[in-house]
């Protein structure tokens, strides 16, 4: 990430704190991101180097004037003028690091084999809490491939505990 992104992403964060709409702002981001992740179109839109400052004010004001916080338009606006939609992703991404700190929150993906029950989640989360004293952000999702148990990412680190890493590990012991 470009201490450029970190600029933009913490004059964005201050004035929403300021202005007390610091979660609409951190999930406008979070939907803005979905739709760069998602959309292709969206993603040449923002690098596109042929558009003009007109064109890319125009396409912005059709997607989201009068449907986002103000301060989000206005800052899509802005970045715009100084040449930077193509940077909105890092930014985006410095602006959701800032957030997650500040709500002492941060985020867990956890991978399973099988579905888990709910029981079983809050479980596993409240065990997180303990781990790394702050709030869980988890997202679950499925991965058949690990035969058995699950895997945690978190905070830059990988928690294996699935009976595919398991069997391998046993296989390279044995041999």
């Amino acid at each position: 990430m470009s201490q450029t992104a970190d600029r933009y992403s913490k004059s964005l964060f201050e004035l929403a704190q300021e202005q007390n709409i610091l979660e609409a702002v951190e999930a406008t981001m979070s939907d803005i991101r979905k739709l760069i992740v998602n959309l292709a179109d969206f993603r040449q839109f923002l690098s596109n180097p042929l558009l003009s400052y007109e064109e890319r004010c125009a396409t912005l004001k059709a997607l989201f004037e009068g449907k986002i916080p103000d301060l989000c338009y206005r800052f899509l606006i802005f970045i715009t003028y100084k040449s930077r939609l193509n940077i909105l992703k890092d930014i985006i991404q410095s602006f959701d690091s800032m957030y997650l700190v500040s709500t002492h929150q941060i985020r867990v993906y956890v991978k399973t084999a099988l579905p888990i029950k709910d029981e079983d989640k809050a479980y596993i989360n409240q065990h997180l809490q303990n781990k790394f004293n702050q709030q869980m952000i988890t997202r679950w999702s499925l991965d058949p491939s690990l035969i058995g148990g699950f895997r945690i990412f978190a905070q830059g680190k990988l928690y294996d505990y699935s009976f595919k890493t398991q069997l391998s590990h046993f296989s390279q012991q044995t041999t």
